[in-house]
């Protein structure tokens, strides 16, 4: 099959692992796979490495229709098969592709969990009873497309997932070069450092944290953005300074995941289902989350492997902390339950398979 993965901003989130998973495992089977993108960045920088046939377009409203025409094109010209949208935007511009070529086959996966305005709400109703199939990647994004005036009828939930890892035993050795000491409790999170992450709702929670517990703890924060230095600010106001070590943007998260106790989300929006929160069960991290998005689907639902608080209640989320620090048979229990989720509901192989279904 010819599948065309289409995106605006090729980066280095949830999003664009999604699709790099993707591209790997259909080509690894013989698969064609196609790249068309807007904002250039380290997604694009790899479907260059791996030469995946690539297309450059302008994905912005006022471009919308130019767009729609040259992927026409392209796609009439390397007899694309379906086009695989991520996000709104990108659906409607291949959904205005098929005016001049109705061949391919428009699926569209939703990675968000965001309530739309009057005006897409009306483009859903008009645009998506034309896709073949819509993908959500938890329940309740399914719920809000539909809120959203997304066809139900074309709607099925298909998880992300992760590669099953062979051994998820601890290895402490990466803490050195963090600067946390061996008999630390360390806690982590991977995060952009914008609103919608719930940074200053961590570090309300850690600093109501210190003050019910002796234990020693420490909490890295991996990951960049335009925040980085107002975090930086609140930490120190709150006495935080020992505690919090903001690591930056890591290449190394597998080993900083194997040298934690606890894996941490504090999303206040937006969280649809999280890369980092499955690679953290991947490597039999317990897990202490907000309830948004996908995160109860994975720290609740069927196997219980951690802890869902409402975001803004920080004496919850720090006393569900102090829980799993303070008992270590829950914390074995709930680590073991993390790993097994991950081989049972979210092994990446299955999963694919499952979106390459609803290609046909």
């Amino acid at each position: 099959m010819k599948i065309l993965y289409l995106i605006n901003y090729a980066g280095k989130a949830g999003t664009e692992k999604y699709v790099e998973n993707l591209v790997r495992i259909f080509t690894e089977a013989g698969h064609e796979c196609h790249f068309a993108y807007c904002v250039p960045g380290e997604l694009s920088e790899k479907m260059a490495a791996w030469k995946i046939p690539s297309l450059r377009l302008e994905l912005g409203r006022s471009g919308a229709l130019r767009a729609a025409g040259k992927l026409a094109e392209y796609c009439s010209a390397n007899g694309i098969e379906v086009i695989h949208a991520q996000y709104p935007r990108e659906n409607i511009i291949a959904l205005l592709s098929l005016r001049r070529n109705p061949a391919p086959r428009v699926v569209y996966t939703n990675h968000l969990t965001i309530r739309s305005g009057l005006r897409w709400r009306v483009l859903n109703r008009i645009f998506t009873p034309r896709n073949h199939r819509i993908i959500a990647v938890c329940r309740e994004g399914r719920d809000i497309m539909i809120e959203n005036g997304v066809c139900p009828e074309r709607i099925e939930v298909i998880y992300n997932g992760v590669k099953p890892a062979v051994n998820r035993e601890r290895d402490t050795s990466a803490r050195m070069g963090l600067g946390v000491a061996e008999g630390d409790f360390m806690l982590t999170i991977f995060a952009r450092y914008a609103p919608e992450k719930g940074l200053d709702f961590l570090l309300d929670s850690l600093a109501r944290l210190r003050e019910l517990t002796d234990r020693p703890f420490r909490c890295v924060i991996c990951g960049d953005g335009e925040g980085y230095e107002a975090t930086a600010a609140k930490k120190q106001e709150l006495g935080l300074g020992g505690i919090v070590i903001q690591a930056g943007f890591r290449r190394d998260t597998a080993d900083i995941l194997r040298a934690s106790d606890l894996y941490l989300n504090t999303s206040s929006r937006n969280e649809a289902m999280s890369f980092a929160i499955l690679e953290a069960m991947n490597a039999a991290l317990p897990l202490v989350v907000t309830d948004v998005g996908g995160n109860r689907d994975l720290a609740e639902t069927n196997i219980v492997c951690g802890r869902v608080v409402p975001y803004g209640d920080t004496e919850g989320f720090a006393r569900a902390i102090l829980e799993i620090m303070e008992d270590d048979a829950l914390r074995a229990r709930l680590s073991a339950a993390a790993g097994r989720k991950i081989d049972e509901e979210f092994d990446l192989n299955k999963l694919a398979w499952d979106v390459f279904r609803a290609y046909q």
